[in-house]
Parts: structure tokens; sequence; C-alpha cells
């Protein structure tokens, strides 16, 4: 009997013990393995519909026009990464930037390409590429580029916003030297690289017009005398004149009668040059190979030929551009953006932020924004805020 009450009492210690090992165990926590986490990376350049405004970053302040009274308040409001730019171009709204670029990959094949980039988030809307020709210009509705066959026969339009489809198919019969946008986008200025010879051996420089809707010949602009090949010859920021550059020479001619202007001789090469938009003055900078003079912009009288003013600068210029009403000059000295005084020829403000000098600039349009762009690398937005 004892042993009877013996083995009930273990028995009961038994299942106690394997109650509490199970209530236990249900009141462990479970536990699950590590979950390893990746962070996403994303492409330099990616085309979205919509672009969202990071909740970190504060949105792009409201900008107002930059005048002399407020140019000493710009401010760099945006930048992006660009390599190699050779040109900026406006939209005539203002909302985008254009931006042509020549690379040169790994094989040594030259790579020709625009982007397109909404203002002020400075992202694509549309790109294009090509190893087949360079990109000549950029019209001022952004809409299209201009490229020239690597072997200089051929100019084709590109339509950016149309999957950069070919619209148009040009062929004059000599090899092409340059090709430029008029300013409205109706007429594109080719030159003939080599000229042609009178018939007293003396040679002939001459731009034909032709039009960007069917490719037709408008006007042939001839007349333009030098001793040297002609740089370039074609459109500039005034739908008047065509501009004819050879070496330290810069000479005008009217796009209806095809008068020309009065020479305005430098003492040295002309590496910039800008018109204002209603082409009453001109602005160009010399190379500065020489000691004297010192560097120097110099503002023209475009249709009479005669210097009104000269900007001393501390190192020369490499791009130029006046303001869309013609009251302030934009130049690139050095590493700095410097803004001008046209009337009274001070300047109100320079400016850093690249680290290398600036190749190209341009205003906006509407006058509100200015963007640089430098052998950095480097796309600058600046603006005066509200």
């Amino acid at each position: 009997m004892k042993v009877i009450t013996h083995i009930k009492k273990r028995f009961i210690r038994y299942l106690s013990v394997i109650a509490i090992v199970l209530l236990a165990a249900c009141s462990l926590p479970e536990v699950t393995p590590a979950v390893e986490t990746t962070v996403a990376t994303e492409p330099s350049f990616v085309l979205t519909s919509t672009e969202i405004p990071s909740p970190t970053i504060p949105p792009v302040p409201l900008p107002v026009e930059i005048s002399s009274k407020n140019a000493a308040s710009l401010t760099m409001v945006n930048r992006a990464p660009v390599n190699t730019a050779q040109q900026l171009k406006w939209a005539n709204d203002s909302l985008s930037l254009a931006v042509s670029t020549q690379m040169t990959d790994a094989s040594g094949n030259q790579l020709f390409g625009v982007s397109v980039l909404a203002v002020p988030e400075l992202t694509p809307t549309s790109i294009m590429s090509t190893q087949d020709g360079r990109v000549a210009d950029l019209s001022s509705d952004g809409k299209l580029a201009a490229l020239v066959s690597l072997d200089m026969t051929t100019i084709s339009l590109v339509d950016l916003t149309s999957a950069n489809s070919v619209v148009l198919t040009i062929s004059p019969e000599f090899l092409v030297g340059n090709a430029t946008f008029s300013p409205d986008g109706a007429a594109l200025a080719v030159v003939d690289l080599d000229g042609k010879v009178d018939a007293a051996g003396n040679p002939v420089w001459y731009v034909e017009l032709h039009s960007t809707v069917d490719g037709s010949l408008l006007n042939t602009l001839e007349g333009f005398v030098t001793a040297s090949p002609v740089f370039s010859a074609g459109f500039s920021q005034s739908p008047q004149w065509v501009v004819w550059q050879a070496r330290a020479t810069l000479q005008l001619q009217e796009i209806v009668n095809g008068s020309l202007s009065p020479t305005l001789d430098h003492q040295d090469f002309v590496t910039a040059y800008a018109m204002t938009r209603d082409g009453s003055m001109l602005a160009s900078n010399v190379s500065t190979a020489s000691v004297e003079p010192a560097p120097a912009v110099t503002l023209w009288d475009a249709a009479g030929g005669n210097v009104l003013r000269t900007f001393e600068l501390t190192e020369p210029a490499l791009c130029l551009d006046f303001s869309p009403n013609g009251t302030l000059l934009a130049m690139g000295v050095g590493s700095a953006l410097q803004i001008w005084d046209v009337t009274s020829g001070v300047m109100l403000v320079s400016l850093d932020g690249h680290a290398g000098q600036i190749t190209a600039l341009a205003f906006s349009a509407d006058s509100k924004y200015i963007a640089t762009v430098g052998n950095d690398n480097q796309l600058f937005l600046w603006q005066v805020s509200e």
C-alpha cells in the first residue's frame, strides 16, 4: 500500500513538471531570423512623369525678375551634374532648359547628346544621344536639335519631344561649317565651310537660310570679306542680324536686305560674343595671348560699329549673355558669375560656386533665372527669390 502511494506521488510530480514546461513554452517570445535590408540605388538620371519634392528638402522659392536693384541677391538654388556641356538654350516659356553635350568614350568615339531639363527641378524630361552627328544648335522652343552629319554633308532636325525622330533633313551642295536657328525657329542659317571662288579667283563667303518646315532655300547672304577663314557665321540672340566671325573681326549683316554693318575690329582673337535681343548692342571678349591689352569686354553699337564702353576684367570671360531687356550683362569670368550694369558699367555682383571655369551661361526668357555650366561638369541654377 505504501508502494502504491509512493508511485502516485511521483506520477503527480511528473505531470506537474510537464504542465510547467508547457506553460513556459507558451509564454516564450517568438524568435524570427534577422532580415537583411538593402538600399536601392537610383540612376543618375530618372525620367518621371510627376516630380514629388522630398519632404526633407524645402521647395525652391519663387523667383523674381533679375534687375540691377536685386542682382546682388542672386543665389544658387539648384544644381545638377552635366558632363562636357557645349551649349545652353532656354525654352521661350522658361520652364525648361536644353543642354547639348559632347563626350569621348573609352574607344575614342565621339558621343553627342541633348538633355532637356525641367526648371527649377533640373530633372530630365527628354534625353537624346547619338554618334551620327554633332549638335550644332538648339531651337529656342526647346523642341528641335540641328545635327550636322560627321561627313558634314547633311543637317538633320531632330524633334526632342517626339522620341527623337528626324523631322527634316537638309542636304546643301557644300560641306557644312555651322548651322544655327533663328530666334523664332523658322529658319536655319547654314554656312559653307570652304566658301566659293568668284571669276577673279577671290573667295566668296556666304550663308544660306533654309526653312525649318520644308528645308527650302529662303535667302542667301554674302559680301563678308576676310583674308582669314570664317570661324563662324549665323544667328545670335537677335532676329535682325547674322553675325560673321573671322579671328579678330566681327561683322553684322541684315537678314532682310543683306546690308553689312561696319566691321568690329579687335586686337586679338574673339573668344565670345553676345547680342541684345533687339539687336542694338553687341558685347565681345578677346583672348589674352599677348600681355596687352588687359582682359576686357567691349560693348559695341551694333549698327554703327562704335565702342560704347569697356568692362575691365581680372581674367578673360569665356561666355557672355545679355538679360532679355538688355540692361544687364552676365559674364563667366574664371569660375565666377559676374553681373554688370550695361548703362553705368558697374559690376553689381560676383558669385562663386563653380570649381572650374564657367564655359557657358544663359538668362531665361523671363529674366528670372541664370543657368551656368563649367568645366567642373556642374550645372547651376541662379535666381533672386521673393
